[in-house]
């Protein structure tokens, strides 16, 4: 892939892509209820809101982390102890860029895409490399599976 067409990709506002849909839930439902909701739609996480605002956020990370203590009740409210609150975010008119950048610096698979107040939907790691392939498909489709890899000798017949 040329540098123009990566730079091209790059700077692409996250508002020229496909936000994957934000599951909402209020810091007063319970983590039983969020880890529900999690389950069942296949999400990574849940944004809580209060007034239409982002307060706080519950990713898988924090049930492995914060959740799995022997006596863990799973009925209390989500922001007794186990929410995110104020978590990062990314602007709508942020690039792809950025959002790479802000994932990789602080080991994020998912950053919620706002615009003011609201919450207009997640960008994900994932889905930013489907993006990308879906993009370039001759050039992605054909890397070789170990693009730095130096065979001792000829394969073939």
């Amino acid at each position: 892939m040329d540098r123009s067409r990566l730079t091209h990709f790059l700077s692409q506002t996250l508002a020229d892509l496909p936000l994957a849909e934000a599951p909402v839930v209020s810091p007063g439902d319970s983590v039983r209820d969020a880890v529900d909701m999690m389950r069942d739609g296949s999400r990574s996480c849940v944004l809580a809101t209060e007034g239409g605002r982002l307060t706080g956020i519950f990713t898988e990370r924090d049930v492995l982390t914060k959740c799995m203590g022997e006596g863990f009740d799973w009925g209390q409210p989500l922001g007794a102890a186990v929410l995110t609150r104020d978590p990062r975010t990314i602007p709508v008119g942020g690039t792809v860029a950025e959002a790479i950048a802000t994932m990789r610096r602080y080991h994020y698979r998912t950053l919620p895409v706002v615009d003011g107040d609201s919450v207009l939907g997640l960008v994900r790691l994932g889905d930013l490399l489907t993006h990308l392939a879906e993009a370039y498909p001759e050039e992605i489709l054909n890397l070789p599976p170990r693009p730095h890899q130096v065979m001792e000798k000829q394969e073939g017949g």
